[in-house]
């Protein structure tokens, strides 16, 4: 295996994190770069191509970067919450049975 993702993958979760939050080009690379080796890391190269990097630079970064759109960070925090909501409902369920 090796010690590094592949640069098509961090070039997609670059264009990703450009997309969704304000930062240079240099710190969208330097943020890829390393979400991918650490996805790289959990498995196979294969694995961490098909992880959902919409929601995963979203969840990881989301709270550290500033948002291009606060619509965009509003709606993706409130399906979060609505999730969780749903996650909840769903074990209270399970344990009163």
């Amino acid at each position: 295996m090796s010690d590094f993702p592949s640069s098509s993958l961090v070039a997609r979760v670059e264009a990703l994190i450009l997309q969704v939050f304000d930062v240079s080009v240099q710190e969208a690379h330097d943020h890829a770069s390393g979400l991918a080796a650490l996805a790289h890391n959990w498995g196979s190269p294969e694995k961490a191509a098909q992880l959902d990097w919409s929601y995963r630079v979203r969840k990881d970064l989301g709270v550290r970067l500033r948002w291009r759109s606060d619509t965009e960070r509003k709606k993706f925090e409130s399906d979060q919450q609505e999730r969780f909501r749903a996650y909840d409902a769903t074990i209270k369920t399970k344990h009163r049975a």
